[in-house]
């Protein structure tokens, strides 16, 4: 069985070549590796866990908004303490805490969630291919699985502008 096929490439327009190559002949599953966010990462439809930070920001705010909303009526009503003859409970008076806690949630959750959707993302990339990144390559792994059959001669004519090819 053949070792994955490891692509370095020190112009990102030509890795990003090579992937619209790779996703003519329909060899997917493609992984980029590069230390900057490149177009060419979201060329192989792949481009991680990220596409979620935005929903997990979204809960957390509103987690936030839930939270800053139940402590300001508890508080208020536990209290009891009627200022200038506003009711109880005056939705314009908690405006500010609601907000601040809405933010700080949704912050803290996307901090979260990107420290530990990186840890994941990072995982299934090989260390070796990782290694090979740094600030001026980027890298392109082609799974062992789709270098089946005749396809490593068509990944392999995708790749002839890269700087290296390791397997």
């Amino acid at each position: 069985m053949p070792d994955d096929l490891v692509a370095v490439f020190s112009d990102p327009d030509a890795a990003a070549a090579a992937l619209r190559q790779l996703g003519a002949a329909s060899i997917h599953g493609v992984r980029v590796i590069s230390p900057a966010p490149y177009p060419a990462v979201h060329l192989t439809g792949q481009p991680g866990p990220w596409r979620y930070l935005g929903s997990i920001a979204l809960v957390g705010g509103l987690t936030g908004l839930a939270a800053a909303t139940a402590l300001q009526v508890v508080t208020s009503r536990s209290l009891n303490i009627i200022v200038g003859g506003k009711p109880i409970v005056a939705w314009p008076a908690f405006g500010v805490v609601m907000f601040e806690l809405t933010m700080l949630f949704a912050g803290i959750f996307n901090f979260s969630a990107l420290v530990l959707l990186s840890a994941v993302a990072r995982r299934k990339v090989p260390a070796a291919a990782r290694r090979l990144a740094d600030s001026e390559r980027i890298v392109v792994l082609v799974p062992a699985a789709r270098l089946r059959g005749g396809a490593e001669a068509t990944v392999r004519a995708a790749l002839k502008h890269a700087v290296e090819v390791r397997s």
